[in-house]
């Protein structure tokens, strides 16, 4: 048993458990010492068994009398271990079979753990590769939407960043809606690049559905060069430029619904005074 060595992981110094007091230590470095590295056959209560790695015979009377511990101190030290988990005990009068957990997590050879490593590796890679796979066939699938089909390779960087953000079928589902919705019937050039859409988080906009009276309603204003259209106050007259959802708002000067027609405003300069004689005489 006094041939080979055994690794004693950093991670040793992070278990409270291990690093209660220096008996506490010194019995799980004996432990760890005197546990078998491989498969071996031997006898316990009188039958053959296999003892696995990190598993071995002894007894408390031993460990005390090599680690200088008294008996009574080792039994309760190696009972904490068996709560906190990190043994397993079968124990008869004479002696005790103890099996360490987790034993291979920190004692396989350095070929075996460099195959560890390099299969972990392979298998990120793996992962890392499907994973942009998917990427590239989920953002083709939101690329076929797009009105404005400019700046491709920028979108994808954009969309790389947005997915880490928000699930792709969200990001796909508020797109399609408002391609179908809010710039249904507005020139591609005037829509915004998906590069510049996925930047904005715009996936949050509100959808517009457009109904059979604001789609008449949208045909009627004059379409501008720059994709807006071109409205006026129903009351005051004042011209406004229009984005394609703003027709079913009220304007910001009166309050009131916006015309495609410039309306005919009198103001008090247009009335004779015999008209506003007419109107106060009517008023009173």
């Amino acid at each position: 048993m006094s041939n080979g060595w055994i690794k004693l992981h950093r991670k040793t110094l992070d278990n409270p458990i291990v690093m209660k007091d220096t008996d506490h230590l010194a019995v799980w470095m004996w432990l760890l010492l005197n546990a078998t590295h491989s498969d071996h056959d031997t006898i316990y209560e009188g039958e053959r068994i296999t003892l696995k790695a990190g598993q071995f015979i002894t007894g408390r009377k031993i460990i005390s009398k090599e680690l200088k511990i008294n008996e009574s101190k080792i039994q309760r030290i190696l009972k904490t271990f068996e709560i906190e988990q990190q043994i397993e005990q079968q124990t008869n009068p004479r002696c005790r079979l103890i099996s360490i957990l987790r034993w291979t997590d920190y004692q396989l050879d350095e070929q075996q753990s460099e195959q560890q490593v390099n299969n972990k590796r392979t298998l990120n890679n793996k992962t890392k590769n499907n994973k942009k796979d998917i990427y590239a066939q989920e953002f083709e699938k939101l690329w076929l939407l797009v009105p404005k089909k400019v700046s491709k390779k920028k979108a994808y960087q954009k969309y790389i960043l947005a997915v880490k953000k928000k699930d792709h079928d969200e990001i796909y589902t508020a797109f399609k809606n408002q391609v179908d919705n809010n710039w249904k019937d507005t020139d591609p050039k005037f829509t915004p690049a998906l590069d510049v859409w996925l930047n904005n988080e715009r996936w949050d906009d509100a959808v517009i559905k457009p109904t059979v009276q604001t789609v008449t309603k949208k045909k009627q204003f004059r379409l501008l060069p720059s994709g807006m259209y071109k409205g006026f106050c129903a009351k005051c007259a004042d011209a406004m430029y229009l984005k394609a959802d703003e027709f079913y708002k009220s304007s910001p000067c009166c309050g009131v619904e916006f015309v495609p027609e410039q309306p005919k405003v009198y103001k008090s300069k247009d009335y004779t005074e015999e008209t506003l004689n007419s109107i106060i005489k009517v008023c009173e």
